[in-house]
């Protein structure tokens, strides 16, 4: 497997230009399977590590033996260990999201702060290819386009978070674990991950196994259609790249150029328009930018969108405006 591993790094350049590298442990078989690769292949890379593990609060004593168990595994190897903690509960009763939502969020802000302080290149992750179907599935049922459907990727520049890799994306779940089992490694058990209360647990406990009953290779199949939707995706984008000048001017879009463009081009250009011109396109879903697409296509007066937004069609021209402040 190690070998597998070093191959597949080397063939996708996962490590290309990166020396630094923090690797985010849980202590379950997947990381824990991750940061062995990864100290055994350091030097094929020459990379230098260090593990990080965040100590969520949700599990008491055993989220404490947790972080201890990552230590140790760190300490024994000789790679520098770096702990955080927080209050996950308290965070999504605040901010009104699930604690899953919430659990993600702070691991995902305690790794950038220590990516950012001590100047780390990347950020390695332990997602696997059983996480990709999940992901791809969860946000089929959800209604996403096939955008939306896009894999992950081994490297990906996070606005948020900077570079992400994930070098375990061609490897199943099994395999990872079969890994722990040869070297001895005896991952921590995360008992929530066997109770089918958020969706993505009953999507890995209750859905998955039914449909892998219809196709066996469920999870290989849902895999190739997150990679050839991102390839996909990446053809659109630069086809909107070239386009876009001519058919998005003075913050608005033109829209006798808007009809000359296939209607997935159409929807691409919408969705990038409103990321240039309100910074961020989180709110958005496909209903909006259809919505914006149907005031162009069908010469509309506008529609009400997030954020107290209104997308108005004047002479021609479809403009974003605030609702709230009249402008």
């Amino acid at each position: 497997m190690l070998k597998r591993f070093i191959d597949i790094c080397a063939t996708e350049n996962i490590f290309g230009g990166v020396r630094k590298v923090l690797i985010a442990v849980s202590g379950g078989a997947d990381s824990l399977a991750l940061a062995e690769l990864l100290i055994n292949s350091r030097r094929r890379f020459n990379l230098e590590l260090a593990i990080a593990h965040f100590e969520h609060g949700l599990r008491g004593q055993d989220s404490i033996d947790d972080a201890d168990f990552v230590k140790t595994f760190s300490n024994e190897r000789d790679i520098n260990f770096i702990g955080g903690q927080g209050d996950v509960k308290a965070f999504a009763a605040k901010n009104k999201i699930s604690v899953e939502t919430a659990a993600r969020t702070l691991r995902y802000k305690f790794l950038s702060k220590v990516k950012r302080d001590s100047n780390f290149d990347a950020i390695v992750l332990a997602h696997h290819a059983d996480d990709q179907a999940e992901t791809i599935l969860m946000r089929l049922l959800r209604g996403a386009t096939s955008d939306g459907l896009s894999a992950m990727k081994s490297r990906t520049l996070s606005d948020d978070y900077g570079l992400l890799l994930r070098p375990l994306l061609k490897f199943r779940k099994s395999e990872l674990e079969n890994f722990c089992r040869m070297k001895n490694l005896s991952p921590r058990l995360d008992k929530t991950n066997f109770v089918p209360d958020a969706t993505r647990n009953k999507i890995r406990l209750e859905l998955m196994p039914m449909l892998e009953k219809f196709n066996p290779a469920l999870v290989e199949t849902l895999c190739r259609l997150g990679e050839v939707t991102a390839q996909e995706s990446d053809f659109i984008s630069t086809q909107v790249q070239k386009i876009f000048p001519a058919v998005v001017k003075n913050n608005s879009i033109v829209r006798k150029e808007f009809l000359k463009l296939h209607p997935v081009l159409q929807r691409a250009v919408i969705k990038k328009f409103l990321a240039q011109v309100t910074d961020s396109v989180k709110d958005f879903g496909f209903v909006h930018f259809e919505g914006v697409r149907k005031v162009l296509t069908n010469n509309l007066a506008g529609v009400e969108l997030p954020r107290n937004l209104r997308a108005n069609l004047r002479q021609g021209k479809l403009y974003i405006k605030s609702r709230e402040l009249g402008k």
